[in-house]
């Protein structure tokens, strides 16, 4: 009888997470994959196309861009933004002065809208008013000075760029995971003659495993629903150079009326995501044995 009530009261914890993920992600995702398979413009019927939804997102020239370049933010996010939030995080960790205040400087553009940013960043990048020509002149630099949202090679690495203001949500949580770690563990190191490089890279990084997994997810998550950036500071261009999944969908549904296409779009969105969780967590588990 005792085991049959905590059944219960556990089956009723957990029903309100599992009526949520249902109505907001399961329900959501079938109706997705179902659309899918129809040309619809959102208003009249539905007409039946079977895989050709499938065959034209694959063979669009736009659509392979859009991934390539979603993989490009997945890598600055990976190779660049995690490693600079690691590095912020253990130069605070070391208490210097006024890391009280930097550590909130830091995190102050997390809480600001994303919209914004975009829109600072355009005008900061603006070829006749912006910041960036404008001291580059003043400084006798005007060689450098760029259309940096109208050029191939400047406009998707100006896309990304502000994607380093966010660094503070990575930092701290890496500061999160430093403070779990036993103080002793850093004065015996000192004791035995370490310095604070050595502390660094031989007791702190092999102990901030779940800090840089959970970090790799909300990246990862970010550079898949990102949108702001491509729609407001180039709108995709110079000739879809900054396209990526999201303004892909977005231009497919509202700009072309093309429901279908963009349901198949938001599916390999939906698979890009948990394919590349999924080889995370298996890593992970890799590497713990």
């Amino acid at each position: 009888m005792v085991y049959i009530m905590k059944k219960r009261q556990t089956i009723l914890y957990l029903l309100p997470a599992v009526i949520l993920i249902a109505v907001f992600f399961i329900f959501p995702l079938c109706y997705l994959i179902y659309v899918s398979f129809f040309q619809w413009d959102g208003l009249g019927p539905k007409i039946f196309a079977g895989f050709d939804n499938f065959k034209y997102v694959f063979s669009d020239a736009i659509f392979r861009t859009a991934v390539k370049n979603t993989f490009v933010w997945i890598g600055a996010a990976l190779f660049l933004h995690i490693p600079f939030g690691l590095f912020l995080a253990l130069l605070l960790n070391r208490r210097p002065r006024g890391w009280k205040f930097l550590r909130v400087i830091y995190f102050i553009p997390n809480v600001i809208s994303t919209t914004a940013i975009a829109f600072l960043w355009y005008f900061i990048y603006h070829v006749d008013v912006g910041l960036l020509n404008n001291f580059l002149k003043a400084v006798g630099l005007e060689g450098f000075a760029h259309a940096w949202l109208n050029e191939p090679g400047t406009a998707l690495p100006a896309n990304i760029v502000p994607f380093a203001m966010y660094v503070g949500l990575t930092m701290i949580i890496f500061m999160t995971q430093l403070s779990t770690i036993p103080k002793e563990l850093y004065e015996a190191a000192i004791v035995d003659g370490a310095n604070r490089r050595q502390v660094d890279l031989e007791i702190y990084l092999p102990m901030m495993k779940p800090a840089v997994i959970t970090n790799i997810m909300l990246n990862l998550a970010f550079c898949l629903r990102t949108f702001e950036y491509p729609f407001l500071m180039t709108g995709g261009g110079p000739a879809n150079g900054t396209m990526n999944l999201s303004l892909y969908i977005y231009k497919e549904m509202v700009g072309a009326n093309r429901y279908g296409i963009s349901m198949v779009a938001g599916l390999v969105t939906v698979l890009l995501g948990l394919v590349i969780m999924i080889f995370v967590q298996v890593l992970q588990k890799e590497r713990g044995r």
